[in-house]
């Protein structure tokens, strides 16, 4: 018996991107705070237009390859795109923040899943074969 969590995998991603938008302009007052950081709110901002454009680069690089998202090599390397323009667009926010590659990762991962999520063009009944 094969189960495809697929559907539920997307739904949670979405949810997941959803929570962290939200979330975001609370929390990085509050870690500012504790780790005795001073993030202005612009530079908060543009890390989050920054992983959010970083998403859409690597949506962007599936896309362009005519490749699926489902094939972890490509996703593997459109992730890495994505995060690439993060660390590149703004390298000072990401130091006062002390925000580590690792969590640039999982924010345009975050960001990524939701894309695919939102996108009606995207399949999320995999054809797979026995």
């Amino acid at each position: 018996m094969d189960i495809d969590l697929t559907p539920l995998v997307q739904a949670l991603a979405a949810l997941a991107l959803a929570a962290i938008c939200a979330a975001t302009p609370y929390l990085a007052p509050l870690l500012g705070r504790y780790l005795h950081i001073r993030l202005t709110a612009t530079q908060a901002a543009s890390i989050q237009r920054a992983a959010d454009v970083g998403a859409q680069a690597a949506y962007g690089y599936i896309a362009a390859n005519a490749a699926s998202h489902r094939d972890l090599s490509i996703r593997n390397a459109a992730i890495a795109k994505g995060v690439q323009h993060v660390v590149a667009s703004v390298p000072e926010a990401l130091a006062a923040l002390g925000v580590t590659p690792e969590h640039v990762r999982n924010m345009v991962e975050a960001r990524f899943g939701g894309l695919l999520a939102a996108d009606p063009t995207v399949s999320i009944s995999g054809s797979r074969t026995a």
